[in-house]
């Protein structure tokens, strides 16, 4: 086997320093926190008083990796916003 037969290796990310938590329905980003929150899909989450609008619950639908080919990736959550303590269907 020479090295053009070879298999090609995947590609290495670090662990991500920063989680993003976007809404999933606007894409707008609502929340940054320094190091790695891995959450999976079905995950509740109480967004306080900080956020605008206030006081929200978040029921985390998706789960990506931004720039798993670079050194610095960023893990970002998707989220759809509900009012604190009301039923989510998931889609």
């Amino acid at each position: 086997m020479d090295d053009d037969e070879e298999p090609r290796r995947p590609p290495r990310a670090g662990l991500p320093s920063l989680t993003k938590i976007l809404d999933a329905g606007t894409g707008r980003e609502l929340l940054e926190i320094d190091g790695m929150l891995p959450l999976p899909v079905g995950a509740r989450i109480e967004l306080g008083s900080a956020m605008d609008p206030p006081a929200q619950d978040a029921i985390v639908t998706r789960v990506r990796l931004w720039g798993a080919a670079s050194r610095s990736s960023t893990l970002v959550l998707e989220v759809m916003l509900r009012p604190p303590g009301e039923d989510a269907d998931l889609p």
